[in-house]
């Protein structure tokens, strides 16, 4: 309830004000208290009856109060004066003038501007505000709204320029912003089906961390979906390859999305190949499951790699049907370079590395590969029951296998008395003992078992100081006829054997410069231009016109000839062939001919590496039918 007497408020249940201590109307009257004081009621009720109206009191303000209410119905002014003064009867303060008016009502017109509500003076009473009436400072207030907008402009700037949610919206706007921003609101278009404008969203994030692209992945991984997404699977696949070859070889989502654009074009083995070396890299064993799933299974043996000492035959399968390609060659491409499996490989000794692989259209397996050391077991070396030593007279000997292999029966044992290496060409041992030339000997032996394998030489040699001794063997001082290889020239030999039916240029290897062949009627000649002579390089004789050297030749029988050379009586190997010697002097054999008849061939070497060649070639009954001498540079 308002005091109406010191305008203080007080509650419904007081009976006297607080601030002034009067008692405080409780009528029935509805136009008293704060309602009839709202209304303008209780104003016009104390301007009548010559009180001092509330409108006109002080409230310490300095402000008057005016209840519309009170105003005048007609043009006219109301005087305000300050409060707290003491008023006379015309309700000015006593001794003063009113200090200004307002023109209230109208326009002016036919209005006394002196006039004023006369007004009952009073005392300021507490708790009372006076309103005081100012005029709009409209300049204020525009200075005022322009630093709003300033303060505003700022504040969107840096909102824009420093919050990721500016930064945002910059990037939603096309506008220069940071990356994350851009991988943002990429992300955004990507959800909302916009995946053009997602990529360049993209491509501009990528660009701006191009030099930091390693802790950007995740970014890049994303663009490569995007570009997927619209079908560029060139840049996606060059994106992938990049990442995991560049910029983080671990990096598992970049093999993965690269094998599935692979198998999607059809490209399986290139997939294979990826998923071995993603596993490498990564050590993700997902990557290897997958390779076995696309893949078809390796070829399988059950013969394992290993040492052998014997002959075995290997075996090959494939789990699925496949067709199987093989090759023990390292060098070579599977399947290209293999070899299609039909039937068990034999493998015979020595050291085989297989590979292997099955294949299915395009896909080709992991290779298997294993060694395989096939070494069969060499027998002992032979034993003679003759030591090595001096003897007076000629001697037999009998030769026998180690005492490992004393039960084989599969034992052969090859032997020579002529200087050479024993070999598959030289004689057999059958088990009856042979003679000893005299002379220096040198026996030599080997033992060859069931799977081809020789022992260690035995080697002997013996003094056997017993006659007959052998001859000597063929050298370069033997002639024919006085006809000696690389000395005779041309005009030497035709002083003696006239000229020649007919001459020809022949081209023999080894020979460079004028060679030329002269026939005679018992045979002929080649001579080889040297500086500025011709000289004897080769000798064929059918007659018996020539000799050959030590006066045999043609017509004499094969024993003749053999007796006039060195023989150590060497026996004859399965072949036919028979040794005759062999030292570092030069080798004597007799050969073996296709029609069954025999060639006895000596050569001669000499200390500047040259060879002299002597033949004899003679018919199934031995008879020589030709001689054969030639000088071979």
């Amino acid at each position: 309830m308002l005091c109406p007497f010191c305008g203080h408020y007080g509650g419904d249940a007081d009976i006297i004000c607080p601030q002034c201590g009067k008692l405080l109307p409780r009528g029935e009257n509805k136009d008293e208290g704060v309602r009839a004081i709202r209304q303008g009621k209780r104003a016009r009720m104390e301007a009548a009856s010559g009180e001092t109206p509330i409108w006109l009191q002080r409230q310490g303000t300095g402000r008057s109060y005016v209840d519309p209410d009170t105003r005048p119905t007609s043009g006219g002014e109301i005087p305000l004066y300050p409060t707290g003064d003491v008023y006379g009867a015309d309700g000015m303060p006593e001794g003063a003038a009113p200090r200004r008016s307002r023109k209230l009502y109208g326009d002016g017109a036919g209005l006394d501007t002196t006039s004023a509500i006369p007004v009952t003076p009073h005392k300021r009473r507490a708790g009372l505000h006076e309103v005081n009436q100012h005029a709009i400072n409209w300049m204020h207030v525009a200075l005022w709204l322009i630093a709003l907008m300033v303060v505003m402009v700022i504040g969107v700037y840096l909102y824009m320029t420093r919050t990721p949610g500016g930064q945002k919206i910059m990037a939603r706007m096309g506008r220069d912003t940071t990356s994350a921003a851009l991988w943002e609101v990429g992300e955004e278009r990507m959800n909302t089906g916009d995946v053009e404008g997602a990529i360049l969203d993209f491509e501009k994030a990528a660009a701006m961390d191009a030099e930091n692209e390693i802790n950007n992945v995740t970014g890049l991984l994303t663009l490569g979906s995007a570009y997927e997404a619209v079908g560029r699977l060139t840049d996606a696949e060059a994106l992938y390859i990049r990442i995991y070859t560049d910029i983080v070889p671990s990096a598992s989502d970049a093999y993965t999305n690269e094998i599935r654009i692979l198998e999607q074009t059809g490209r399986s083995p290139e997939a294979a190949v990826l998923m071995q070396e993603a596993y490498r890299k990564t050590g993700n064993n997902a990557f290897l499951q997958q390779r076995a799933d696309l893949l078809p299974a390796q070829p399988v043996t059950d013969v394992t790699a290993g040492l052998y000492e014997r002959k075995i035959y290997l075996p090959l399968t494939s789990p699925q049907g496949y067709e199987i390609y093989y090759t023990f060659d390292e060098e070579a491409t599977l399947p290209d370079d293999g070899e299609l499996y039909t039937q068990s490989i034999f493998l015979d000794e020595g050291q085989w590395k297989l590979r292997a692989v099955c294949v299915n259209e395009d896909l080709v397996s992991d290779e298997l590969t294993g060694t395989y050391r096939v070494i069969m077991p060499s027998p002992q070396q032979p034993y003679a029951n003759l030591a090595p030593a001096t003897y007076k007279q000629r001697q037999r000997v009998r030769l026998r296998p180690g005492e490992n292999n004393k039960n084989d029966t599969d034992i052969t044992i090859y032997y020579t008395i002529d200087g050479s290496t024993p070999d598959s060409d030289s004689p057999i041992y059958t088990g009856e003992p042979f003679w000893l030339p005299g002379g220096r000997v040198t026996l030599k032996a080997v033992a060859v078992n069931g799977y081809g394998k020789a022992s260690n030489m035995l080697e002997i040699l013996y003094k056997i100081e017993a006659k007959p001794y052998p001859e000597k063997a063929y050298t370069t001082e033997d002639v024919a006829n006085n006809l000696k290889l690389n000395s005779t020239t041309y005009d030497d030999f035709r002083k003696v054997y006239g000229e020649p039916d007919q001459s020809e240029d022949v081209h023999l290897d080894g020979f460079d410069g004028t060679v030329r062949r002269y026939t005679y009627p018992w045979g002929d000649v080649t001579f080889q231009r040297s500086g500025s002579v011709m000289r004897l390089i080769e000798l064929h004789c059918v007659t018996s016109d020539i000799k050959a050297p030590r006066g045999v030749g043609v017509g004499d029988t094969l024993n003749t000839v053999v007796s006039k050379f060195r023989d150590m009586g060497q026996v004859e190997s399965p072949s036919g062939n028979r040794g005759l010697y062999d030292n570092s002097d030069g080798t004597g054999k007799i050969l073996a001919q296709p029609d069954g008849g025999k060639l006895i061939r000596y050569v001669a070497y000499t200390m500047d590496s040259h060879n002299w060649r002597l033949d004899f070639t003679c018919d199934p009954s031995g008879v020589v039918t030709e001689v054969y001498m030639l000088f071979i540079p």
